[in-house]
């Protein structure tokens, strides 16, 4: 008896403090701790570079990139994880020059691709090293 009423008041504890709130990060699925705002805009980088790579592979016109890419320089980090604003600053803004030259007319495509893929590792070596291997995936091999 003294076992149920235990384990119904760890429940009731448990469900009190489960409550969320609208603004609370929810999404929980690669990160217990839930997602800063920069790491969602780097899983939406990520995710448009393998579409960019299969679509430049095909020799197909490569679709726009999210807008959400946009708000690298504004997106709330993880704590911890910027060490030095201002350098990650210049980071991101080579990383968005990159980006627009694959749209160029007369450009090489993968040759620009890879540019890009460059600033997101030259970025990663100083600030979270973490995505490293995912990213090197990412190149487009020079055959």
């Amino acid at each position: 008896m003294n076992r149920i009423v235990i384990a119904m008041c760890i429940v009731f504890w448990a469900s009190c403090g489960a409550k969320k709130t609208e603004n609370q990060v929810v999404d929980k699925k690669l990160n217990p701790n839930g997602d800063s705002e920069l790491a969602v805009v780097m899983r939406i980088m990520h995710e448009h570079a393998k579409q960019l790579k299969e679509e430049i592979l095909a020799g197909k016109s490569v679709t726009p990139y999210p807008e959400e890419i946009k708000t690298i320089n504004t997106a709330e980090p993880t704590p911890g994880m910027i060490g030095n604003k201002e350098v990650f600053v210049g980071f991101a803004g080579l990383y968005l020059s990159k980006l627009d030259s694959i749209y160029l007319a007369d450009v090489n495509q993968k040759l620009q691709y890879n540019h890009m893929v460059n600033s997101c590792v030259d970025c990663h070596q100083v600030h979270c090293q973490g995505p490293l291997a995912a990213i090197r995936k990412l190149y487009i091999p020079n055959n």
